[in-house]
């Protein structure tokens, strides 16, 4: 044997490499669930995410729509039915990008300033809708854009 030489023979070398091919496959095998975990944990957020908001603007878009045709039929009689438009409205600043926010404080504005116009007749509200007058028309397309970029990310 040589000064600085270890000498190993043939079964210790299968041996080690029989302990460091499994530590490497270990290792590779957690690594790879780990990654697989984080991203599946992320999908699982973002799902909810998604959730959330398809449910808070749907809540704002009935809620604006029953205003809306109150405003259209009526002067304000009483400020506190605009409580859940404003409520959700909060809502949607909270979590929202600021495209949807703004289209949201449009539409709440658009209640306010119908409530201070001459009310319309039932022939007159079954008018505008028949011709395609939609005040939360731009809300929805701007709702739609975010929840589909959003999934996109999934």
């Amino acid at each position: 044997m040589t000064p600085g030489r270890i000498s190993m023979n043939p079964e210790t070398t299968t041996g080690l490499a029989a302990i460091f091919g499994s530590l490497v496959g270990a290792l590779g095998s957690s690594a790879s669930t780990w990654i697989i975990q984080k991203h599946q944990d992320r999908r699982d957020l973002l799902g909810r995410k998604i959730f959330h908001r398809e449910q808070l603007y749907s809540d704002f878009i009935s809620e604006s729509a029953r205003a809306l045709l109150d405003a259209m039929g009526h002067n304000m009689g009483d400020p506190k039915n605009l409580i859940p438009a404003y409520a959700l409205l909060s809502r949607i600043r909270l979590s929202s990008s600021p495209e949807v926010l703004a289209a949201a404080e449009e539409v709440v504005k658009e209640i306010i300033d119908t409530y201070a116009k001459p009310n319309l007749t039932p022939e007159q509200i079954e008018s505008r809708a028949t011709n395609g007058e939609d005040p939360l028309r731009s809300f929805s397309d701007i709702c739609h854009a975010e929840l589909d970029s959003m999934q996109r990310q999934i």
